[in-house]
């Protein structure tokens, strides 16, 4: 080593010359330096005071990033969005109840999140990452809902655009109106089981007059003729 020493302080001593200096390293891990060129020789830059050996450049690394060169790899979500209720839809008489659909691709990230809003607070009680919701007593009026994909620390990563409906619900104090709709059913007269207020009389009943003993107030029966007598 101290004579490849003195060989490399030689050779920048006569860096005047303007002579080539090559440096290589032989199979027993020993470097050489020299004029000429040699197998696996690498050409060695020699300046007043300084031995610089030349190197390729790194290459530039392949591999993508975020944008601005963030470094962060994009979330790469597409078709992120709530396609039930639609935009501005009325919801009537359900009751207070609202179906969600959520759609996204690909699937959530296993360390990501996905929660929906509603009106701007956090729906819970559904299991994470739910893409259906059927929400319950939603009270009338104007409503919206959002849906955010978080990472493991809350910081939101992508959210759709919020979808506003209304909820209607009808009531006896506001009943509906509307040309669809019938009118109510006339009142249809029931049999009475009022006594009447006169009998029938014997011959409307029997067909014929009938004479009516005022006696016994009842009809007079006609007697047979009386048979002759036998001579």
């Amino acid at each position: 080593m101290r004579t490849a020493l003195l060989l490399l302080l030689a050779l920048a001593a006569a860096a005047a010359s303007a002579a080539d200096v090559w440096k290589w390293v032989d199979e027993k891990g020993v470097t050489h330096y020299s004029d000429q060129p040699g197998p696996g020789a690498t050409k060695v830059e020699v300046r007043a005071g300084n031995i610089a050996a030349s190197s390729p450049a790194p290459a530039a690394s392949s591999s993508a990033s975020g944008p601005a060169g963030s470094g962060a790899p994009a979330p790469g979500y597409r078709d992120f969005e709530i396609w039930r209720p639609e935009r501005n839809q009325s919801i009537i008489n359900t009751g207070g109840q609202v179906n969600v659909e959520i759609r996204i691709e690909p699937n959530v990230q296993p360390l990501h999140k996905l929660s929906l809003y509603l009106d701007g607070k956090l729906v819970t009680g559904f299991a994470p990452n739910t893409l259906s919701y059927a929400l319950t007593e939603v009270p009338r009026g104007v409503h919206s809902v959002t849906a955010v994909v978080a990472d493991q620390y809350g910081k939101t990563i992508q959210e759709t655009p919020a979808i506003g409906f209304t909820v209607r619900q009808e009531s006896i104090a506001n009943p509906p109106v509307g040309p669809t709709l019938r009118p109510p059913p006339k009142p249809q007269p029931r049999a009475s089981n009022k006594l009447p207020a006169s009998q029938p009389s014997y011959g409307a009943l029997n067909g014929a007059p009938a004479v009516i003993n005022p006696a016994t107030n009842m009809p007079v029966v006609a007697k047979p003729p009386p048979k002759p007598k036998k001579p």
